[in-house]
């Protein structure tokens, strides 16, 4: 009975740390919000923000709110993102109705180079000492013109021909 006793002991210690090992190879994260803006200062008021890690590959994201603010999240809401340099992408979801002679506007709007990681030219870094608030600067889509509304087909008096 005792050597049953000592091998589900010894089974319950080596197999414990490894379920749970898990939870250990998380990277530690630190508390990480900022604000997007366009180079005038106006906030982006809607969108996401995220990142990725150029040290460990982890990703954090945030919801920028109507203030332009964020606060990145790697693991669970709200707990930052890991140490070190990052990468960051901003994207949007812009709905137009499909309504003839419909003009959207380009208001608000982050230029789409800043939605993928090998364009984007969006960085910042974490530090673990903190405080890690960050302002991320990006360009915003030209104003809306008759050729961009042509190239785009959102003017039915200059949709493309068949």
């Amino acid at each position: 009975m005792p050597t049953k006793f000592l091998s589900i002991l010894f089974f319950i210690a080596i197999a414990c740390p490894t379920l749970m090992g898990c939870r250990d190879s998380k990277l530690k994260t630190f508390p990480t919000r900022g604000k997007v803006v366009f180079a005038d200062g106006t906030p982006v008021k809607v969108g996401t923000i995220e990142c990725k890690s150029l040290q460990h590959g982890v990703q954090a994201s945030g919801t920028i709110e109507l203030d332009g603010t964020f606060s990145l999240t790697t693991y669970v809401q709200g707990d930052g993102a890991v140490a070190g340099s990052h990468q960051c992408v901003i994207v949007q979801f812009i709905q137009t109705e499909n309504i003839p002679n419909y003009k959207p506007s380009t208001l608000g709007v982050v230029n789409r180079k800043h939605a993928s990681y090998s364009t984007s030219g969006l960085h910042f870094d974490v530090s673990p000492t903190g405080p890690n608030e960050i302002v991320i600067e990006v360009q915003g889509v030209e104003s809306a013109s008759a050729s961009s509304q042509e190239s785009h087909g959102h003017d039915s008096d200059h949709a493309p021909k068949p």
